[in-house]
């Protein structure tokens, strides 16, 4: 097999041998199939219908592109079928561009996640308090339990700095400025804002009535994609949860 799985498999597809023709195909795709031949191989899988062996030979080019493209096999495919060649580059091309996409949209995901975390941990620190920040009524002693959200120590971090800025306009202070936003967004995720216990979540909920329309726009996209992030993640709705939150 090592040496006549090529011409046995296009004698097997010629002569309609199908036993042989499977045995040649699992022998590629079980370790006879690299880099200097599956150039070789993916045209020789077209000329014998054999689309099992098509895919993953076209996978294994998309896969090592720049080390194939040095081959042999790659020389001569573009002597005799440019044609092959430009459909084989463009599959490369369409696939960096989905890979670039992926990445994106994770990293997407990322920060839409982040931001529902911060959320939550925002609507902890403002009912339950975490470590020494908290509502005013709150009874803070030394055996607390540790902490279940992520984004708590950063978000108490930010919380102190408003608290104290004398910059605390918005515009005035960059750290501010994502505090306002988080407010913001928490009143825009937040079911029930009269027992709320976040601050200002009833204040922009008025606001939200006389901003721009434009501006309303942009916060219902973010609202949404967070929210979608979230479920696709498996958790329960923001709205159910924001419910249990606030009251």
């Amino acid at each position: 097999m090592k040496e006549f799985v090529v011409p046995l498999l296009v004698l097997s597809h010629a002569y309609a041998v199908s036993s042989l023709k499977r045995v040649c195909e699992q022998q590629l795709e079980h370790g006879l199939l690299n880099l200097e031949n599956v150039v070789d191989i993916f045209q020789l899988s077209l000329l014998c219908n054999a689309p099992r062996l098509t895919l993953i030979s076209h996978r294994m080019i998309l896969s090592n592109f720049k080390a194939v493209f040095a081959t042999e096999g790659w020389k001569s495919m573009r002597n005799s079928h440019p044609g092959l060649e430009k459909e084989l580059l463009e599959s490369v091309i369409e696939e960096e561009n989905n890979q670039k996409e992926k990445i994106r949209k994770s990293k997407e995901r990322k920060i839409y996640l982040e931001l529902f975390e911060a959320m939550e941990a925002l609507v902890h620190i403002c009912r339950d308090g975490c470590r020494t920040i908290g509502p005013h009524d709150k009874d803070f002693n030394q055996n607390q339990t540790p902490c279940k959200y992520r984004a708590c120590k950063g978000l108490e971090l930010l919380v102190r700095h408003f608290a104290g800025c004398k910059l605390r306009v918005p515009g005035g202070c960059i750290h501010c400025k994502r505090m306002w936003q988080l407010l913001e967004l928490h009143s825009r995720l937040c079911a029930d804002s009269t027992s709320c216990r976040v601050p200002l979540c009833s204040n922009f909920k008025e606001k939200v009535k006389k901003q721009s329309k434009k501006d309303e726009i942009k916060w219902k996209i973010l609202v949404k994609k967070i929210l979608r992030t979230k479920r696709i993640g498996g958790s329960v709705s923001f709205i159910a949860s924001s419910n249990s939150m606030s009251s």
